[in-house]
């Protein structure tokens, strides 16, 4: 069977999908992730086939409004104003590129940045499409993480229902002239009303995965049955990369070091960002690895007590320092999580203050700083906090919970189940040519 994958978004988002779809090869499917620019290499390296239907996230965090969104992305009305201003000119490209490519698929899978183009060309195809994400859904319940039902889940349940419907009812009608645009002069389909999330909300859904660990964010009692915890896609395939003289001497020439990263995407004033680091790591007495990514944070020997390199996988990485500080993204904490590492999260947008919140309520790190509250002392204090024996304790445990985990296998067997077999199965469906 051939399935496409469609993996929109940054490093981070892509990579847990590159390890499920070397998964699902090994199931004997043929598989094709389909991302924006800057990853062929990367996933054609692992055998894998690959479409870019974008430029790269780098080329556009550097436009006028990738700029506008790095600039005001931690305010709601800024992060969706900000989206909007990038998603909304990219939508008929990626469609009408993708639609040029999609023909051969017999199933997608896609992430939620995907689900625009995947829903209209799945429709056109008369194919399956799975839903994914890397956090759990804004789903209506009862229950708590910590699985009670009292007065306060039941209302947080009814709250953030609400506001998801809100939100993604919102973020339609800012995309939706853009998504007919193409719905209807390339795809040939209908166009899509003021209230598609609703309808959408109710259709007969294959499966919806959630690539994170049922130890961190267990499904709760009352989702439904599509929805399936599988586990944690992690990627780990180091064989391509060697670690630079100066990496290596800086973690064998000194106390155990912590990690500092914040993903990829740019920070507003990224020498201030780096500074404010360096000297909270000094107060803490620690020393760090500073990861840069495309944050724009600096990179070299910065201080006797930090380093700055450009980018290390996060596998070969954490099993070597003792503590973490990133910004929350899935792919990080998820990788964080399973080393073992107490977490202090500066968290920014989408779903990253949900992470935060829970490495705080699994004990696994202190209180979350919001990136714009991130000072020199708050920092230094979290890092501090990180050699709590408790904290360093519920770490480790959590850590073992989750590399006892099959994510992978477990979502194979998953899509599996509703998509049909490996080599040579096949979905009754009309192909279009």
């Amino acid at each position: 069977m051939r399935i496409d994958i469609l993996a929109i978004g940054s490093r981070g988002d892509v990579q847990p999908y590159v390890a499920l779809g070397l998964g699902l090869q090994m199931a004997g499917h043929r598989v094709r992730v389909v991302t924006l620019g800057g990853f062929e290499q990367s996933v054609r390296g692992l055998g894998l086939d690959h479409l870019a239907i974008g430029g790269s996230p780098q080329e556009i965090a550097k436009t006028a409004a990738g700029q506008d969104w790095v600039q005001k992305r931690s305010s709601v009305a800024g992060f969706v104003r900000g989206f909007v201003g990038v998603a909304g000119p990219l939508i008929e490209q990626g469609i009408a590129s993708y639609w040029e490519e999609s023909r051969q698929a017999d199933a997608i899978i896609s992430s939620p940045m995907g689900m625009l183009a995947a829903e209209s060309v799945a429709e056109r195809l008369r194919i399956p499409l799975i839903d994914t994400q890397l956090a759990p859904p804004a789903m209506l319940t009862r229950y708590s993480w910590s699985g009670e039902v009292n007065l306060r889940s039941i209302w947080r349940g009814l709250l953030e229902a609400g506001m998801d419907v809100v939100f993604q009812t919102v973020m339609w009608n800012l995309l939706r002239t853009n998504t007919n645009a193409a719905r209807q002069g390339i795809l040939e389909l209908p166009e899509l009303g003021r209230f598609a999330p609703l309808r959408a909300s109710r259709r007969k859904r294959l499966a919806l995965l959630g690539g994170y660990s049922p130890a961190v964010a267990r499904k709760k009692p009352d989702w439904p049955d599509w929805i399936h915890v599988t586990g944690y896609w992690f990627l780990d395939d180091e064989s391509c990369w060697t670690p630079p003289p100066e990496l290596l001497d800086f973690l064998n020439k000194g106390p155990e070091s912590i990690f500092i990263g914040f993903g990829s995407t740019p920070f507003p004033d990224p020498q201030q960002t780096t500074a404010k680091v360096v000297r909270a790591v000094e107060r803490a007495g620690q020393r760090a690895i500073l990861v840069a990514g495309g944050s724009g944070l600096s990179t070299g020997r910065l201080s006797e007590a930090v380093l700055g390199i450009d980018s290390v996988p996060h596998a070969w990485l954490f099993p070597r320092v003792r503590a973490a500080v990133h910004h929350g993204g899935a792919g990080v904490t998820g990788a964080a999580l399973r080393a073992g590492l107490p977490s202090v999260v500066v968290p920014v947008f989408a779903d990253q203050p949900f992470w935060s919140g829970r490495v705080y309520e699994l004990g696994v790190g202190p209180k979350p700083i919001p990136a714009r509250q991130l000072s020199e002392d708050n920092l230094a204090d979290a890092i501090r906090a990180t050699t709590h024996p408790e904290i360093r304790r519920r770490a480790a445990e959590l850590g073992e919970m989750i590399r006892a985990e099959d994510g992978v296998g477990r979502a194979v067997e998953i899509i599996g189940r509703c998509v049909g077999g490996g080599t040579g199965a096949s979905v009754a469906r009309t192909r279009v040519s």
